[in-house]
């Protein structure tokens, strides 16, 4: 599965390959500020996850 990790700045967003490199970038990514976290499906849908991952991101 993959992810899509969006910035506050609109300008940017990275990709994560498996839930455990999502984990991995949401306690790296520091003093930015992230809009959203998608869930990547195969058939090109994207759902938003943001809810279910927002405890693992550092305040």
């Amino acid at each position: 599965m993959r992810y899509r990790i969006e910035y506050a700045d609109d300008r940017r967003c990275s990709f994560a390959s498996s839930r455990e490199d999502l984990l991995r970038r949401l306690k790296q990514a520091g003093s930015e500020t992230i809009s959203d976290i998608r869930k990547l499906y195969k058939t090109g849908v994207s759902d938003s996850v943001m809810e279910k991952y927002k405890m693992y991101m550092k305040p």
